[in-house]
């Protein structure tokens, strides 16, 4: 009978993984996205997620439970980090899309995507959620959104054994919304992973992995700003 019950679960666990909505794939940069100046484009970012530790390889409850022992200094500071560099990342994007000839409308209130209606729309790259509703209320030609899913530190487990250093890391994606269509004129994924330099394990300042926490902000701002200035 447990043999049965392990098929039926193997079975059942298949058939959910191959119903999963594939990963939306990058779409580049249109070229010369401005050319036509004038063009109302939002900028809006989702609320961005709490500073913390992440342990990818030990999602087993007590796996989770001895990395998070483990490494109770560390999350404790890390819990402490500021966010202000990517919280100020809409003005900076309103700013670029202004010297390009475009009107910037920045929408204050951080959008909650999870709760816009989905879409079935079977355009090329369509956008997964209705954004209409921002649409009609700011009078926009383009919404231009940055989802920010990760910020602080991460480290490797494999079950209760740490497999590598821990690293700062910013984990997002980025995109625009032509509501011609509603489809993803622009979509790009960001990860970035960043190590301190020389020895990480420096309690309860961590000065190593702060430094690499602000690093993997910054690479993660230059790689969303960099193609809206190209």
């Amino acid at each position: 009978m447990r043999f049965g019950f392990g098929l039926l679960a193997a079975a059942a666990a298949a058939f959910l993984t191959g119903c999963a909505t594939p990963p939306q794939a990058a779409v580049s940069m249109p070229y010369r996205p401005f050319a036509e100046p004038g063009l109302r484009i939002g900028v809006a970012m989702s609320r961005l997620p709490k500073v913390d530790t992440s342990f990818p390889g030990a999602e087993w409850p007590l796996c989770h439970a001895a990395a998070a022992l483990a490494n109770a200094k560390l999350t404790a500071h890390t819990r402490t980090l500021p966010v202000d560099d990517l919280a100020g990342l809409k003005d900076d994007i309103a700013e670029v899309l202004k010297r390009k000839g475009q009107v910037a409308v920045v929408i204050d209130e951080p959008i909650v995507v999870e709760q816009l209606p989905k879409t079935n729309s079977t355009v090329r790259n369509a956008a997964g959620r209705d954004y209409s509703s921002l649409q009609a209320r700011y009078q926009l030609d383009k919404l231009l959104v940055v989802e920010v899913t990760e910020l602080g530190i991460t480290r490797p487990y494999s079950s209760y054994v740490p497999t590598g250093e821990p690293k700062g890391i910013v984990s997002a994606k980025t995109y625009m919304v032509d509501f011609m269509d509603n489809s993803y004129e622009w979509y790009v994924p960001v990860l970035q992973y960043k190590s301190a330099q020389g020895n990480w394990d420096e309690a309860p300042a961590f000065p190593g992995l702060s430094n690499a926490y602000f690093q993997a902000i910054e690479a993660a701002r230059q790689a969303i700003l960099q193609p809206l200035l190209n």
